[in-house]
């Protein structure tokens, strides 16, 4: 019997590199695990401006056809959540799982701009606006408090050398295939620290996407900030759940 494969997608001006500690802590478990660059994100060279939700979608599509044999689970890290359904969609014979991890969903024909923090809004409109492709950009100080808060100022500073610019398109787009038009299994992992996406707005999107919020320790980005707590809960680890 072919063995399934864990998928990692990564949130906004990340990419794959975020995810090498729970990479190779899955492997100690024998859990093969996979990441790669969204488009215009981390190695990926696609032209920023160019990019929009559908093109998001269709190279998570390509990664799980890229996996040879086997079921294919999927875990998206923040705005990451919001290809789960689409792609659990477009492939239902091969995705046996979806997972959320400190992530937002969206239900058919919301925005991702509609489930981002209201305070935040108008200056992502602003940013995008004032870049010269239509991106966004975060300063290291934003960062540090919003995505790492559980790092030191040195490994912060460190994470934030890899950041890209996160192109904006895909935030306005409406999306086509929602949660709920999707029947896979699915879990809602939130961190108890997460200064991005704090527990009320967490167990927003865990009602959204249909799944118990199961809280770990850690910060918006503990994927960097405590890759064993992920991996604990990926393998088969046991997180409070709460509701």
């Amino acid at each position: 019997m072919a063995t399934e494969t864990t998928l990692l997608i990564h949130g906004g001006c990340h990419g794959a590199w975020c995810w090498d500690g729970v990479v190779s802590g899955l492997a100690e478990f024998g859990i093969e695990a996979r990441a790669f660059d969204l488009p215009g994100c981390g190695n990926d060279q696609t032209p920023r401006a160019t990019i929009d939700l559908d093109d998001q979608i269709a190279a998570v599509v390509a990664q799980v056809d890229a996996v040879s044999d086997g079921p294919v689970r999927l875990v998206a890290h923040s705005i990451g959540g919001w290809l789960l359904a689409p792609v659990a969609s477009a492939r239902p014979d091969r995705i046996v799982e979806i997972v959320f991890l400190a992530a937002s969903a969206l239900t058919r024909d919301e925005c991702g701009i509609d489930v981002t923090p209201a305070d935040r809004r108008e200056g992502y409109f602003e940013v995008a606006a004032n870049s010269p492709d239509n991106s966004l950009t975060i300063t290291f100080e934003a960062a540090w408090n919003r995505f790492y808060n559980h790092l030191s100022e040195q490994d912060a500073r460190a994470a934030y050398a890899h950041l890209t610019p996160q192109p904006f398109q895909p935030y306005l787009d409406p999306a086509r295939v929602g949660i709920e038009d999707v029947s896979v299994a699915r879990r809602y992992l939130a961190a108890d620290d997460d200064l991005t996406f704090p527990l009320d707005v967490a167990s927003g999107f865990a009602a959204s996407a249909g799944a118990t919020l199961e809280l770990l320790p850690g910060d918006h980005c503990l994927m960097l900030s405590a890759p064993s707590v992920v991996v604990g809960a990926l393998a088969g680890g046991s997180p409070r759940e709460v509701g």
